[in-house]
């Protein structure tokens, strides 16, 4: 769908959320992970496809362009998605030295999308230390990525009930793993290519339920920020059916805009959204509209004062 004149602004606000884990830890010394042979021995360590001595296959950080042909990353940034039992080998505290970071965990996610207990122990191991974090639902996936300017973030994604997610941020260098809080959504289906644009996907509720997806970047805390103000719509349901006439705002081919009724009985297929105060959606014929609307409690949405179920049939809400 065309971008609409009025969004220019690019947000870059926090999509910092609370509640969606309860993580607790307890940090013990111990033993590095294993290395290869060669390394302890003085040649060359092994590659990020080789293994280490006990069998655990080994992860190099690079340059910051080996996951993208084009050079999307900047140079010293990447982003490595971790296997439980793999190692991850980089400098982490800028001493010119390498560290390791691997990780274990115990619980939900072991045996599929089956929920037994709603939480998992995820256990990192980073330089010399060990850490155990509680997390609130199910194992999903592992990624830990590196900055321009040399940070370390792991980025642990769950899943829950319902089809949600959440993904809970860590910082780790070779002394330390901290907790900087848990996020609503997960990443996009591609990945993690370049770290300062990649799909970040959330639930919305407004005129239905559905999944949204924009992109975003690492900020400079190591938390994602926003690259964009809409969330393309991703919709897989029926259309929306006008009950009664609606006046929207129409988008013209020349860029201007102009108030227009659709009759009742018009299909909308939904294609943009701000979560918040707008929906922009095409009709069947191929009009690009936007419907504006407001809520007095976060939830309830009204559309020119009257609530929004008595202009659609069916709107598809989740429970």
């Amino acid at each position: 769908m065309r971008r609409y004149a009025w969004v220019t602004a690019v947000c870059l606000a926090a999509l910092m959320a609370s509640g969606c884990g309860n993580q607790t830890g307890q940090e013990t010394k111990q033993n590095s992970v294993s290395v290869s042979e060669s390394a302890a021995s003085g040649e060359p360590e092994a590659k990020s496809d080789d293994v280490g001595s006990d069998g655990d296959a080994v992860k190099e950080a690079g340059d910051g362009l080996e996951n993208d042909e084009e050079g999307k990353n900047e140079k010293g940034a990447s982003a490595v998605k971790l296997e439980e039992g793999e190692i991850y080998r980089d400098d982490l505290d800028g001493d010119a030295s390498e560290e390791e970071v691997s990780f274990s965990f115990e619980g939900d996610g072991k045996n599929g999308h089956d929920f037994e207990n709603y939480k998992y122990i995820l256990t990192l191991n980073y330089g010399e230390h060990v850490k155990q974090f509680e997390i609130l639902g199910g194992y999903e996936a592992t990624w830990i990525i590196r900055t321009k300017s040399g940070g370390h973030y792991l980025y642990q994604e769950s899943y829950h009930e319902d089809g949600l997610y959440s993904v809970t941020v860590f910082r780790v260098s070779s002394d330390e793993a901290v907790d900087l809080g848990c996020l609503d959504g997960r990443i996009g289906d591609n990945g993690i290519e370049d770290v300062n644009a990649f799909s970040w996907v959330e639930r919305i509720n407004l005129l239905g339920t559905y999944k949204g997806e924009r992109n975003v970047g690492i900020g400079s805390e190591g938390l994602p920020e926003a690259k964009e103000d809409a969330w393309k719509i991703i919709w897989d349901k029926k259309p929306l059916v006008l009950k009664q006439e609606l006046e929207v705002i129409v988008q013209n081919e020349d860029g201007s805009t102009e108030n227009r009724v659709l009759p009742a009985g018009t299909e909308l297929i939904p294609q943009e959204t701000d979560k918040e105060t707008y929906l922009d959606a095409e009709t069947s014929y191929g009009t690009q509209c936007r419907i504006e609307v407001e809520t007095e409690d976060g939830y309830t949405y009204m559309i020119h004062g009257v609530d929004e179920h008595a202009y659609f049939a069916d709107l598809p809400y989740a429970g």
